[in-house]
């Protein structure tokens, strides 16, 4: 409906520059097909997969999982830099149990807004898949 308007409004525009000026006539979506910016750079004959279309939020909730994993296992790893009687130690611990903790709450807050937020939605589940895989290996 937009469009329908958009090249209505085209053609009025053009029709009054027509009755100024005689010209020779170019039907409206042939020339909005033609001039410049008419779409962006390299993005007209550019298709994405829709599985795609979420995959950097995946990739990213995935990362931040497994980081939020190796705090974890670096807690109780005998030879961390931050295992328990270091000095890190009381730095790490409480980020490393929020992180633990975020994964079932995002997951949580995904099923609410899933449907709005796919992104957000896979966003979590890589989050909660990295920090478990992680953890189990």
């Amino acid at each position: 409906m937009a469009n329908d308007i958009f090249y209505a409004r085209l053609e009025r525009i053009r029709q009054s520059q027509q009755l100024a000026t005689p010209t020779r006539a170019v039907p409206i979506r042939e020339l909005s097909s033609t001039m410049p910016g008419a779409t962006p750079a390299g993005m007209a004959n550019q298709q994405r997969h829709p599985a795609f279309a979420h995959l950097r939020a995946l990739f990213f909730g995935t990362v931040l999982g497994i980081v939020a994993a190796v705090a974890l296992i670096g807690l109780s790893w005998e030879g961390s830099p931050w295992t328990a009687g270091t000095e890190y130690y009381n730095y790490v611990f409480w980020p490393a149990m929020g992180g633990l903790a975020m994964g079932g709450i995002l997951i949580l807050a995904s099923m609410m807004v899933a449907a709005r937020k796919p992104g957000f939605a896979l966003f979590s589940l890589g989050y909660l898949s990295g920090l478990i895989v992680c953890l189990m290996v």
